[in-house]
């Protein structure tokens, strides 16, 4: 940020090609992210003048910088002001912080058991200002790098648990929620022996995974069978809790908050389809429910970076590149010149080449409705973990063997996972429901109608849900263009859009990584920053005399 305006953000998983930017212990995790946006200011790390964070920042990147140059705030207060930094001025309403860990708010005493927060309320006044109005707290043990093993009183950890039960890894929960869709949550009464939902913000969710719980979920496998159907199950019973959690927070919270925006932010704010229910209840207050499209971690830099400026004059707006923060946030990376991509196709030859027969979004469209499924690598990247057009995977929604492809083929994932839609937000209440889940950042799963069953089955999951991107109607965008393209074609609004990246890896940042993508996925070509990239065949049939 130089002065009040945000300039540039990357993740650190972008640049490291680390998913989740995990790394070892000793690695400073953030040292190529901090890298890629000196270098995109022009300037050095000694014209820095204030690195500001969450509290939850390493000591191994507090290394780096002189204490008086660092300004670290509470980690959920971080994100809430993540989320408020999408409001216009003068809104004032409430805040919703959830996720598997907060602050710590008591050190460990000599049982080696901390207390952090799980959960935090605020209520947010037209000039910015946040009031806690309540929080859980839950208490665990740690390990002297105070990593946490397991805490009580927070849906993070259960749904973490319940993650793994089911064979996912660690910070793929994601998969759990789509897992969700094709379950019931058969296990609520098992569930309740360990986790209860309360009656105050301050004791909002109470669970320990110390009293039996993961004994209780391996009988129920040994029970039911270590099977899909019984991981479907527990996926939906846990998926069931957190949609109870979250709508019980937001009963709570209502009496205590001004009537207005309310924003959800945190790790479990990924959660789409939690999201979409919440919207449709608030909704009915009249209220709008707003999750920035960096609910997660990514965004305590933007929290961090909104509260200092606030500190500094409370009365400021915060811009995102001279202007107001809006959509365009959620791609703040920097651009990529088309010359230098274009050279970059050369080093690719033979095996890819451009085609300069397809060279407009229109023409795009037209091979989209063909059948072909394109990457598309236009413009800055996304900051957080949706694809929205920046680095997409598209294709034509009409047909549900297009998901099976994209799945299986394309990006080697487990079949069960939804894919999403965008659509022109001018169609939104043609093909889904309720209004309220409309969201230009996929972060509210909304209903299909039965009109998207039958014209877009590709985009709409097993429950019957779809988590949406809406894309403006008007304007002259890229993803615009290529959607009233495909809709004066087809007549159908949507196209199918996954993020761009192969298994295991995260969504590509570089020119050179989406050409390495290109050649190594079965994709039937790549838009590449206005230029069409194709792959050769290795056979050609006979020339016909």
């Amino acid at each position: 940020m130089h002065g009040n305006d945000i300039i540039v953000a990357i993740e650190e998983e972008r640049i490291s090609r680390v998913k989740y930017g995990l790394g070892n212990g000793f690695q400073n995790p953030i040292r190529g992210a901090i890298q890629y946006c000196l270098d995109y200011a022009g300037i050095g790390l000694d014209d820095i003048h204030s690195v500001v964070s969450s509290d939850l920042l390493p000591h191994r990147v507090r290394s780096m910088f002189a204490a008086d140059q660092l300004t670290l705030y509470p980690h959920h207060l971080s994100h809430a002001a993540s989320a408020w930094l999408l409001t216009s001025p003068g809104e004032e309403g409430g805040v919703i912080v959830y996720d598997g860990l907060g602050s710590v708010a008591e050190h460990p005493g000599p049982d080696m058991r901390a207390k952090r927060e799980t959960f935090t309320f605020y209520a947010v006044s037209s000039l910015g200002d946040f009031t806690r109005v309540g929080g859980t707290y839950g208490e665990g043990f740690v390990e002297h790098t105070m990593f946490p093993m397991g805490y009580t009183n927070s849906v993070g950890q259960i749904y973490e648990i319940v993650n793994a039960a089911v064979g996912f890894a660690g910070l793929e929960s994601g998969k759990t929620m789509g897992l969700a869709g094709w379950g019931s949550p058969q296990y609520l009464d098992e569930f309740a022996k360990h986790a209860r939902i309360g009656d105050s913000l301050d004791s909002l969710f109470q669970f320990s995974p110390f009293d039996g719980f993961l004994e209780e979920l391996q009988a129920i496998k040994d029970r039911d069978g270590d099977t899909f159907a019984t991981h479907a199950d527990l996926a939906a019973t846990v998926q069931t809790i957190l949609e109870r959690v979250l709508l019980r927070g937001y009963e709570l919270l209502r009496d205590e908050a001004p009537t207005g925006t309310l924003a959800i932010a945190g790790g479990c704010g990924l959660n789409t389809v939690a999201n979409g229910v919440l919207a449709a209840r608030a909704a009915a207050d009249g209220r709008r429910v707003l999750i920035p499209p960096h609910s997660g971690d990514a965004g305590l830099s933007f929290g961090a970076l909104y509260l200092f400026a606030k500190e500094r004059d409370a009365e400021v707006q915060v811009t995102f590149r001279g202007k107001a923060v809006d959509d365009r946030v959620a791609r703040p990376s920097k651009t990529y010149a088309a010359d230098a991509a274009r050279a970059e196709v050369r080093m690719f030859y033979p095996d890819l080449l451009v085609e300069p027969s397809l060279m407009s979004p229109e023409q795009l469209a037209a091979r989209l409705a063909d059948g072909e499924i394109i990457a598309v690598f236009e413009g800055s990247s996304e900051f957080g973990p949706r694809a929205l057009g920046g680095r997409s995977i598209l294709a034509d929604p009409r047909k549900s063997m297009v998901r099976e492809r994209i799945n299986r083929q394309i990006k080697y994932r487990e079949p069960f996972r939804p894919i999403a839609p965008l659509i022109l937000d001018s169609e939104f209440s043609d093909y889904f429901e309720p209004s309220s889940a409309a969201d230009p950042f996929m972060l509210k799963v909304a209903q299909a109608t039965e009109l998207c069953k039958a014209s877009a089955p590709a985009v709409v999951h097993i429950d019957g849900g779809s988590r949406v991107q809406t894309v403006p109607s008007e304007g002259d965008s890229f993803l615009t263009r290529t959607l009233r393209e495909f809709f004066a074609i087809t007549g159908v609004p949507i196209l199918v859009n996954t993020s761009f990246n192969r298994r295991g890896e995260p969504i590509v940042e570089t020119p050179l990584q989406a050409l390495r993508a290109l050649h190594e996925m079965p994709l039937d070509g790549l838009w590449l920053e206005g230029q069409f990239v194709t792959r050769v065949p290795s056979h050609f049939p006979p020339a016909v005399r």
